[in-house]
């Protein structure tokens, strides 16, 4: 999963990057800071167990957990100093004091500034120039710079190659996570690791990848002191069946994205199955193993297996955790601690015009219809003022009368039934009549000079700064002049000047007015109206 995530970040980087893009480092950041608080309190629930059990049995536990303290350290360092290389970096970008990056929040953690905040996220000269230098092929020494964090990873990955020397697969996990070597860059170019990761890339890559590098500095962190635990916890457990489990990151993947889950096999007994008890405020003791307050005990069905059932209630995030006790003939009780995180959302359909917030009649307005964890297939929308058809992208909505229009949506349930979802209200409108301009001059203008009446072939109705490329017709329109107190009027059918007014311009001058007027222009649905003249002084 790492390996493709850096591959997805390597492949972006060769890309032109958009600001969508850059929307999507901000939130594949915002996602790996996420998972990072995750597993430091996860880490700290194991360290404190940890901890316990070594104060209790320091024969037994006593250098596996030196040992686990000493992995923690030097994670906990490398850790703290990739965020300094981040606050460095944004610092000299944005042009910020570094007490204005990083800083405390409710719980007292460090937290950098949130890259959403950044503004030059697609500035790739600052980063360049502190972490990698000039030359890409050599890249600079010194402090904060790619070239230290990778010495500092290196040591990392060979600390934990050494406590957990005698587990080759998490060695050759730690080799793979951690692999520094010279490798092809987007170009096919072979390259060192500083220069691909760091060398000209936009501030919101290098931070994400910073993050990532956190991210696996702490899940490497998880998998040698859970290593370290299991070497001494005992007696091995013995179960009299084995399933397959399936635990997948996310049930619900967008397009371009992965299924992921680990895939493993789980032993249970039937005869002999857990006690499991869920904390009703969310609270653990992970010295003593126990729920601390109010718990319920979660039903063991007859297959020995804890049927666990959380409510949706409330909008938001929500966690729960407890503890699962396990004894087998002739061994002590063993608790284990469990979490649960898992978000509760409102179901609700997503309309999104891809012009405006409104829909305007006689013209196509293409929308996207979508509504979260459900496929494009099982998606039927409608509208109550108009028609809504299918296109190649999206759908195209063609309003009716009124000043409103409703999209509804009802969506294909798991179970075959159809569920209606919330309407979505869009105000409609005509499209607004376009502006004429004549001899280069437009409604805004008062004045024209003689030689820009002789040059002028006619007259055209243009859109300013509307959401459409839409093109009006002119059909009709008259020129007037006005010299020496006579008012002269030549009408014509088209576009562009006629013979008798061509011979009406050539007689004006300076002080004389021209007036176009009477300008109808036809309209994409077809009809015609009439629109806004234009009154010009000869100068």
């Amino acid at each position: 999963m790492i390996n493709m995530m850096y591959l997805v970040l390597t492949a972006l980087l060769a890309l032109n990057v958009s600001k969508e893009i850059l929307d999507s480092f901000v939130t594949v950041n915002n996602g790996l800071e996420t998972t990072k608080l995750t597993l430091k309190d996860k880490m700290d629930a194991t360290y404190a167990s940890f901890s316990g059990l070594a104060a209790e049995n320091p024969k037994k536990y006593g250098k596996a957990w030196g040992e686990a303290q000493a992995v923690q350290a030097m994670a906990s360092d490398l850790l703290a100093h990739i965020d300094r290389v981040k606050v460095k970096v944004i610092s000299a970008t944005e042009g910020l004091p570094e007490d204005k990056v990083i800083g405390k929040d409710e719980k007292g953690r460090d937290t950098i500034i949130n890259l959403a905040l950044v503004g030059k996220k697609d500035d790739n000269n600052k980063i360049t120039e502190l972490m990698v230098g000039s030359e890409p092929s050599k890249p600079k020494e010194g402090e904060l710079t790619a070239r230290e964090l990778r010495g500092k990873i290196e040591a990392f990955r060979d600390k934990i190659k050494q406590v957990a020397a005698s587990n080759p697969g998490l060695v050759a996990q730690v080799e793979r996570v951690f692999d520094l070597s010279d490798r092809r860059d987007a170009s096919g170019t072979m390259n060192n690791w500083e220069s691909i990761n760091f060398y000209h890339v936009p501030l919101a890559a290098g931070i994400t990848i910073l993050s990532k590098l956190q991210s696996d500095v702490r899940n490497v962190e998880n998998e040698c002191v859970s290593y370290l635990m299991g070497e001494v916890e005992g007696a091995a457990m013995k179960f009299s069946e084995l399933a397959p489990v399936v635990l997948p990151v996310s049930n619900y993947i967008t397009v371009g994205d992965s299924f992921r889950a680990d895939v493993y096999l789980a032993g249970y007994d039937p005869l002999n199955p857990p006690v499991v008890e869920l904390s009703k405020n969310g609270t653990i003791d992970t010295v003593k193993m126990e729920v601390i307050g109010d718990k319920e005990i979660v039903p063991i069905g007859i297959d020995g297996k804890g049927k666990l059932r959380l409510p949706g209630q409330g909008v938001g995030s929500k966690e729960w955790k407890g503890i699962i006790k396990f004894k087998q003939a002739g061994q002590a009780e063993k608790r284990y601690p469990f979490y649960a995180n898992y978000e509760v959302a409102q179901p609700n359909v997503v309309v999104s015009p891809t012009k405006m917030n409104v829909f305007y009649r006689g013209i196509d307005n293409p929308v996207d219809v979508s509504v979260p964890g459900f496929s494009a297939d099982k998606i039927t929308p409608s509208i109550d003022n108009g028609s809504i058809t299918k296109a190649a992208q999206g759908y195209i909505v063609k309003p009716g009368k009124g000043t409103e229009a409703t999209v509804n949506v009802s969506v294909e349930m798991p179970n075959g039934q159809r569920k209606s979802m919330p309407g979505v209200k869009f105000r409609v409108k005509s499209v607004p009549n376009p502006t004429p301009q004549f001899a280069g001059k437009g409604a805004g203008d008062a004045t024209v000079k003689k030689a820009e009446l002789t040059a002028a072939l006619g007259v055209i109705a243009k859109m300013e700064g509307f959401e459409f490329d839409l093109k009006f017709e002119v059909v009709e329109f008259n020129i007037g002049v006005s010299v020496s107190g006579t008012y002269a009027e030549k009408s014509n059918k088209g576009n562009t000047l006629n013979a008798d007014q061509k011979e009406l311009l050539s007689k004006v001058k300076v002080g004389s007015k021209v007036y176009v007027d009477n300008i109808k222009v036809r309209k994409p649905d077809g009809t015609v109206t009439g629109i806004a003249s234009l009154s010009l002084k000869v100068v």
